[in-house]
């Protein structure tokens, strides 16, 4: 089974991204906590050849650290793939400006600048395991 994992800052994309793979033909889960990971690749080897997930600030471990353990733990017979999508930081203050939608960090009474800068630091352990890097400027 191949399990790609999209990921990235709040409005770079990830949810077109992850309807692009439902379309072509993926298992497609949004914002599954991560621990629940292994779990959900255990009840799915045998029933889909293409699962994409999307993980986001919102659904990490308390420690974001944790994420490359809690991978581990994923069957052997996974291949695993990581998007990684994310855009400059002035593109992303636009599209929140342009949009109704709320920054998920927004709820800690922060600036929308720093709830960026913020949600770019709890998921570098993501971007670091990444395959893929897409910038969407």
């Amino acid at each position: 089974m191949k399990l790609t994992i999209v990921s990235g800052r709040s409005g770079s994309g990830k949810t077109v991204a992850l309807r692009v793979l439902e379309d072509l033909g993926y298992y497609c889960v949004d914002n599954i906590p991560v621990n629940l990971l292994p779990a959900l690749t255990h009840t799915v080897i045998n029933d889909y050849e293409t699962v994409a997930v999307s993980l986001d600030v919102r659904n990490l471990p308390a420690d974001p650290n944790d994420v490359s353990e809690i991978l581990d733990y994923l069957p052997s017979a996974v291949e695993l793939d990581i998007l990684y999508l994310d855009a400059d930081d002035n593109d992303l203050i636009k599209r929140f400006s342009e949009t109704r939608r709320l920054h998920p960090l927004i709820k800690q009474n922060i600036a929308l600048d720093q709830a960026i800068s913020l949600e770019k630091k709890l998921l570098d352990p993501i971007a670091a395991l990444a395959h893929q890097y897409i910038n969407t400027s």
